[in-house]
């Protein structure tokens, strides 16, 4: 596989990603409603704030006309001039004082509007982190199957980290830039509307600069979110591997895979860098070109009087005004191209984001599902079929069996025949595309998918421990179990005796998936886990492929004593493990194709008795026709 294809593959809900029109109105939309208070909070911050800035720029006009030049009359608006000091010295300490009160409320103002919007970014964000990862817990297998974990892990830590910055910066920068030019545009107007008119120049030139950033960056940050997904699932699968890589010397060519992702998403960042630099100065040349003009004609006003077709006289202490809320104003603008630079990241993270949390769940209880108490174990399957989304063949066809309470059932067939989906039906990780499933007569789909799952108790193939200790992964699903039951299950399960040799005895740490037992360790571990339950039914998939044949037959007869009373299915490739089962049925490419004990199977002389005969060293090989059958089955769906 190529590495382009590698990460043409990945990309994560490649046809999902437009879920809705306006993803950033929707993440305030779903979770903002439960924090109300703390958001009308920040909102008149926010907007009181930038506005109780601009105070002192405009008393600083009056002081230098009514005060320092005396060439107007020292006024405040909306005070009568009966409640103003008529010395200048007092004037100017009123002025000075108002200024510095301006000041501080504005500061005072702009440090709630902080906390309050940093309280919500942070609480919004563990909220959405633990929304997606719930979603996540309720994905079906086949879900997990498409998808790759560094993708998933690059939304609930990359992805989720982003909205921080939108968050609390956000609708911050927005109320406040909204205010700030408002505020700014209406005290200009108030002062001198014929020279707001030159001031303003700049703005509809930056709204087009504006737009022609929007249109180049949005697409940019798609595709950066995307590379950052790629990476990390590239990373992930090339750690979680990581003894296979050593032991193929494949180093360099793990590091060629990620060396190409990682400059696919340096390409990409670089592209998002470049159109930066060329926007923010541009904005900044824009606005000072602006001052120039302002500072031009405000001279030549001052100097010759009004020019052009302009009447109004100017003061000296208007145009400084203007000037500083030149100043002022590049502030906003500047910033707001910041805004969309943020908006536009942030969007793509929320996107995906919104993308899982839109994500069809296909497994999911039915409006009033069936609430088991009592679990009798009688198991029918009648007619299933069924097929993986990626293949074209179907893994299951016309499946018909029916199991008494209490049975222990075999099954076997070849690499490929499709042991494992037959039973990974029954706990419904995945739903047949026909047929039908019933347990107690009641149709899966028609139970609580809990009460179906705690009935049931499942040993995988490839047993997955997680980190911590034994005695944590044997009561795993039990948590609250007394010590006493969990080395009676180990013991079941054949493994105290390894587990008190251990350092910590049960509280040994296993390490990461269990990487510091060996796989027969960890098999027999899974096996107690599942015997703690105590479930009803019991799943026994390859259950002690990785023992040696005496702790296997160990084993059996601890099982043969748990499994007496519990309907069983135990898959296996060492007939032996079932050779005593109350029914075995032998697959081949996806049906049943001979049912019955080990010694009717083997009188029907059919591929259950040539299976055993090559086990027990009666035969070397297997019938050519039937080799040719099983490579051809590998081919497709290798493992199932």
């Amino acid at each position: 596989m190529t590495n382009d294809d590698t990460d043409d593959d990945s990309l994560l809900f490649e046809d999902h990603q437009e879920t809705t029109d306006w993803p950033i109105p929707r993440l305030f939309w779903e979770y903002g409603p439960d924090h109300r208070t703390l958001i009308g909070l920040a909102l008149v911050a926010s907007v009181l704030s930038p506005l109780a800035s601009l105070v002192p720029t405009y008393l600083l006009k009056v002081l230098i006309d009514g005060v320092f030049l005396d060439t107007t009359a020292f006024s405040l608006p909306g005070v009568p001039g009966g409640w103003l000091p008529p010395e200048p010295r007092a004037q100017l300490l009123l002025s000075v004082g108002l200024i510095v009160s301006a000041a501080v409320t504005s500061t005072g103002l702009g440090w709630v509007s902080s906390w309050a919007w940093g309280r919500f970014a942070q609480t919004v964000q563990h909220v959405v982190r633990t929304d997606a990862y719930e979603k996540i817990q309720r994905l079906g297998i086949a879900f997990f199957d498409d998808q790759q974990t560094g993708q998933i892990l690059s939304i609930l830590n990359d992805d989720v980290n982003e909205l921080n910055r939108l968050l609390q910066r956000f609708l911050d920068d927005l109320l406040q830039i909204g205010a700030q030019f408002i505020g700014i545009a209406a005290f200009l107007c108030y002062l001198h509307w014929q020279l707001a008119l030159i001031a303003l120049l700049p703005v509809p030139v930056l709204a087009v600069l504006s737009r022609w950033f929007v249109g180049r960056i949005r697409p940019l940050y798609d595709d950066v979110r995307q590379r950052v997904g790629v990476l990390n699932a590239r990373i992930e699968n090339s750690l979680s591997g990581i003894a296979v890589v050593k032991a193929y010397t494949a180093e360099p060519f793990e590091a060629t895979r990620v060396d190409s992702a990682s400059h696919d998403l340096f390409d990409i960042r670089w592209d998002v860098i470049t159109t930066r630099i060329s926007f923010f100065p541009a904005m900044n040349v824009v606005n000072w070109l602006g001052f120039g003009v302002l500072v031009v004609i405000g001279g030549v006003w001052i100097l010759d009087g009004p020019p052009l077709f302009f009447t109004k006289p100017l003061s000296v202490g208007t145009l400084v005004a203007f000037l500083t809320y030149n100043r002022q104003f590049t502030g906003p603008l500047i910033q707001a191209g910041h805004l969309v630079d943020l908006y536009h990241d942030a969007r793509a993270s929320v996107v995906r984001i919104f993308a899982l949390n839109d994500y069809e769940i296909e497994i999911n209880d039915q409006d009033n599902a069936l609430s088991l108490s009592n679990v009798d174990g009688r198991v029918e399957y009648e007619g299933v079929t069924f097929r993986y989304d990626t293949d074209d063949e179907p893994a299951l066809t016309e499946i018909n069996f029916e199991v008494e309470p209490g049975a222990f059932v075999g099954l076997v067939g070849p690499t490929g025949s499709g042991k494992t989906t037959l039973t990974k039906l029954l706990p419904r990780f995945y739903d047949p595309n026909g047929g039908t499933i019933r347990l107690d007569g009641h149709e899966l789909r028609s139970i609580a998918l809990d009460d179906l799952r705690a009935a049931i108790g499942y040993v995988a193939q490839e047993p997955f421990l997680f980190s911590g200790t034994v005695s944590e992964n044997i009561a795993y699903s039990t948590p609250d179990v007394a010590q006493a039951d969990i080395e009676r299950a180990a013991q079941m399960a054949g493994a105290h005796d390894f587990i008190v040799e251990l350092a910590d005895g049960y509280d040994t740490e296993v390490g990461e998936r269990g990487v510091k037992l060996s796989g027969g360790q960890r098999q027999r571990i899974a096996i107690a886990r599942a015997i703690i339950t105590d479930p009803e039914l019991l799943i026994l998939d390859e259950a002690t492929s990785h023992v040696d044949n005496e702790t296997e037959v160990l084993i059996q007869t601890a099982l043969q004593e748990f499994s007496a009373d519990r309907t069983t299915f135990a898959i296996a490739h060492r007939l032996s493990t079932v050779r005593h089962a109350d029914t075995i049925l032998v697959l081949d490419d996806g049906e049943i194709v001979e049912r019955g004990t080990h010694e009717d199977l083997l009188a029907h002389d059919g591929l259950y008795a040539n299976l055993w005969r090559v086990q027990v060293g009666e035969l070397d090989e297997l019938p050519e026709a039937f080799l040719e059958r099983t490579i051809d089955m590998d081919t497709t769906r290798t493992g199932r």
